[in-house]
């Protein structure tokens, strides 16, 4: 329609169906519409003398998360570590390569569980992570409406075929006992799903974190060395789970990591390999420095790290009816975090 034909079309606005006047008015618009000249004002502001900035800006401040500390452990070179805006996601430090590894079934009594032969990956990990992240909301309990759920946020995530897998998998999860707390996800106390937190460091060169954490985690076993880089700023990070059990207090992670076909891949030794490979220890020992802190501000001095500080454990998703139910789990020991906690601390030189 042209302009010209509106004009009746809303003149018939003006009245209801039983042509009753409606409170409306209309009014066509002038073919000229005036315009006012904009006048320059007659008086202007006398500019001020310009401000000599005199602060000094510390340029080598910054953020790194514990993905960013140890990308590309092969690189040997002194660098310090550069700011990134998108906040991590929680499988992003798991490898990208396992995506492109082939399934192929060893030879094992017995049918092998489907999850086995799940997507493989950072993409698939996140998915993961997100169901259980949803899962802790409601104490890990999987009834008949939330399990209808799950497979309708499988089908948006395009996982519709694997749906009833991805269910039968996380119920055995939610039910698994984790070695360390001896007590399955659904039968924890307090939970705290996705804790974030931010560490202030003054100078924190991650060869000394890496030294530490070889003292005294995962001892004895290989693991390739942190690159030589060195933050000055803030260390931040999100723990899956932060949860209470009996007293003690513990930092879950999950991994989908992709060690082996079947169950018989995921012993305690390649768990521990696998932790080692990716220096999920060091991020272990971050996250409950993390917690430690925590309970240390909340506490007060009530707070006896031995006693209350349970640990770290590393629920390795696709392990779970394997030799170690899929867990590899990390004490607390307090000359560790009393090390790292110094390290933070360090003046810059």
């Amino acid at each position: 329609m042209e302009a010209v034909d509106w004009l009746s079309k809303l003149q018939a606005l003006q009245t209801d169906a039983q042509g009753q006047a409606l409170l409306v008015h209309m009014q066509v618009a002038p073919a000229q519409v005036p315009l006012t000249l904009w006048q320059k004002p007659a008086h202007t502001t006398e500019l001020r003398e310009a401000l000599n900035c005199i602060a000094r800006i510390d340029k080598s401040w910054t953020i790194a998360s514990f993905s960013r500390l140890t990308r590309d452990l092969s690189s040997q070179t002194l660098a310090p570590l550069v700011l990134h805006l998108n906040p991590p996601r929680p499988a992003d430090d798991e490898p990208p390569e396992d995506a492109a590894m082939p399934t192929v079934l060893t030879t094992s009594p017995g049918a092998v569980s489907p999850w086995h032969g799940f997507a493989k990956g950072p993409t698939a990990g996140n998915f993961l992570h997100d169901q259980l992240e949803w899962l802790a909301a409601d104490g890990f309990a999987l009834d008949a409406s939330k399990a209808e759920r799950l497979k309708y946020r499988c089908e948006n995530a395009g996982y519709p075929a694997q749906a009833d897998d991805v269910l039968q998998w996380l119920s055995r999860v939610a039910t698994q006992p984790l070695r360390g707390p001896n007590a399955p996800l659904n039968a924890l106390g307090d939970l705290l799903p996705e804790m974030e937190f931010w560490l202030p460091a003054e100078r924190l060169h991650a060869r000394q974190v890496d030294a530490l954490c070889q003292q005294h985690l995962l001892p004895g076993v290989s693991r390739p060395q942190l690159p030589d880089a060195q933050l000055h700023g803030m260390l931040m990070g999100f723990a899956d789970l932060v949860f209470e059990h009996e007293g003690r207090y513990w930092v879950l992670d999950y991994k989908s990591n992709y060690l082996g076909a079947d169950d018989a891949a995921y012993t305690a030794q390649a768990l521990d390999a696998s932790m080692a490979l990716h220096r999920y220890e060091v991020q272990a020992a971050l996250y409950m420095l993390a917690l430690h802190r925590l309970l240390r501000a909340r506490l007060g001095e009530a707070y006896d790290p031995a006693q209350q500080l349970g640990g770290a454990v590393y629920l390795f998703l696709r392990g779970i009816d394997g030799p170690a139910g899929g867990c590899c789990t990390l004490p607390a020991p307090l000359a560790l975090l009393d090390g790292l906690d110094a390290m933070l601390k360090e003046e810059v030189a």
